[in-house]
């Protein structure tokens, strides 16, 4: 009897064991400072007029892709509602992001609520590791207008869907 029971509790360690390290083995920390501040100077530099400043914290593929495009997209919208006049980032989290190559990287989702001189947005940009020498940059952009609720993105983009909803 005595036997047996060491034969399970081993058995239970080494698959607790296991399981623990495939566990822990995909679970990274990642800071969120270095994104959020990649956040704040961007929308920083669109409020000081600086738009070659903001767009050079894409990354090459944004730019190499869309980047003409977002401009001309972030120009109307500076020529209907004006220029960036204030910002408050609104939350973030971490989202995985698998590449071509299936590498998973962990980037970070930040949310914004922007007002120009006579239009609200709500923005989301999604800032990723970027290989340019910068630790950050913005891989993915997404701008809801808060009168008409239109929508324009570019890049890498996020849905969110809520799982579990409680209240109390």
């Amino acid at each position: 009897m005595r036997q047996r029971n060491l034969v399970i509790a081993v058995f239970v360690v080494l698959l607790l064991g296991v399981l623990g390290f495939e566990f822990f083995t995909r679970v990274h920390y990642v800071d969120p400072k270095p994104a959020l501040a990649v956040g704040e100077d961007y929308f920083s530099d669109l409020r000081q007029g600086q738009t070659d400043d903001a767009f050079a914290i894409y990354t090459d593929g944004f730019l190499r892709k869309v980047g003409e495009e977002w401009r001309n997209v972030i120009a109307r919208l500076d020529e209907q509602g004006g220029s960036v006049t204030d910002f408050k980032p609104t939350g973030s989290h971490v989202v995985p992001v698998t590449l071509r190559d299936q590498t998973e990287i962990p980037c970070v989702l930040i949310r914004y609520q922007i007002t120009r001189k006579t239009l609200s947005t709500d923005e989301r940009l999604i800032v990723c590791p970027h290989q340019r020498g910068a630790a950050w940059a913005i891989a993915g952009h997404e701008i809801i207008r808060k009168d008409s609720g239109q929508r324009f993105s570019a890049g890498i983009t996020v849905k969110e869907k809520t799982i579990v909803v409680t209240s109390w």
